[in-house]
């Protein structure tokens, strides 16, 4: 775990004499301060990106989350920043590969951490949008990076990023990315909405969260899993408490099993089979360098089982892999969800399968 400085915001929306709707004020609120962020757990929306209409391939996803990981560090104090230098000195669009990724990987985080719900559920990527389903969510104003399915309701969410320190008020930016984002959110009957924007400096990381006034409250955050009998699919609630706009987020949650499982299916394909049963199951998948750039000693591994797990027997494994890390002298953190398996051997360099339960078949 890393920390992260986070800062809470909510804004106030009113109409303009056209009917826009208009943010109004922000009200910064006592933020929530120094949270623990987990590395792998923000790495996790990035590793399951489609690439649609093309097929996600396991060895370009693992070098793209490895130089993601290379653009980041761990202070002993235990402060997650970006290593200032490297990046300066990388171009532009790489800059923008690298926040993007970080930017999404707080956004995640922010929402699983919310409340202290740890488990986390399906999420939908809007830019990944099948043609077929395009029309079911209108695109009234700019839309939104990405949906959680919560329960009882959907939850969507923009994520930014800036590589400077945090300004002390809040600066034009977010104020006119909130109102290019209202329109999308009241053709979708007022839809929650959560921003957030991560500014990455040399010293710390800071994530600024924005929520809508009066509906912010702390939304019951339950992420469920619909494809496996250990946890209940999300409740929508009954026709008569939908709002407009609920039966196409309904809609879309099906797309979010359909396109997750399939980019787990095109990784599985695409990765080298390892000889290694996890969680009594055949695991594909490859380790590269933690560190791209400075060369320290660490390896990332990214994989995929056969079939997927349930939540519980997830998190069973995760710990029991973690624990043999530990067992081995290494610093092994690792998430199991569903088919994927992402693990961070500190203090290691090569393939360390010895820690995953042997060694790779030729």
């Amino acid at each position: 775990m890393s920390l992260v400085t986070v800062r809470d915001h909510v804004y106030l929306v009113g109409h303009s004499s056209s009917g826009t709707p208009k943010v109004e004020d922000i009200v910064r609120e006592d933020g929530a301060g120094p949270v623990d962020v987990d590395l792998l757990q923000a790495l996790e929306v990035n590793a399951l990106a489609p690439a649609a209409p093309h097929a996600v391939k396991h060895g370009t996803r693992l070098l793209e989350l490895a130089l993601v990981t290379s653009y980041l560090r761990t202070t002993t104090a235990g402060a997650f920043v970006l290593r200032a230098d490297e990046f300066r000195s990388s171009a532009r669009r790489i800059k923008s590969f690298v926040t993007e990724a970080v930017g999404l990987g707080m956004l995640t985080e922010r929402v699983r951490n919310t409340e202290g719900i740890s488990r986390f559920g399906p999420l939908y990527d809007f830019d990944a949008l099948p043609a077929t389903s395009a029309g079911r969510f209108a695109r009234s104003g700019v839309r939104p990076d990405l949906l959680f399915a919560l329960k009882g309701q959907w939850l969507a969410g923009e994520a930014r990023g800036r590589t400077e320190r945090r300004p002390v008020s809040v600066t034009k930016e977010p104020w006119d990315r909130l109102n290019a984002l209202l329109p999308w959110a009241q053709a979708h009957g007022d839809h929650p909405l959560v921003m957030t924007w991560c500014y990455l400096a040399g010293t710390d990381v800071t994530v600024d969260v924005y929520r809508k006034a009066g509906s912010e409250q702390r939304l019951p955050l339950d992420f469920t899993d619909r494809r496996d009998g250990e946890a209940e699919a999300p409740a929508v609630g009954s026709p008569g408490d939908r709002r407009s706009g609920d039966g196409d987020t309904e809609y879309l949650f099906e797309q979010v099993l359909t396109t997750r499982a399939r980019v787990e299916e095109q990784l599985y394909r695409s990765a080298p089979p390892t000889g290694i049963r996890v969680a009594d199951r055949p695991l594909r998948g490859g380790w590269a360098p933690s560190d791209l750039l400075a060369g320290e000693p660490g390896a990332l591994f990214l994989g995929v089982l056969e079939r997927p797990v349930g939540p519980v027997e997830g998190l069973r494994t995760a710990s029991a892999l973690a624990d043999r890390g530990t067992d081995r002298g290494s610093g092994l953190s690792v998430l199991v969800r569903e088919r994927l398996v992402l693990a961070v051997a500190a203090g290691r360099t090569g393939q360390p399968w010895d820690l995953l339960g042997g060694q790779r078949s030729s």
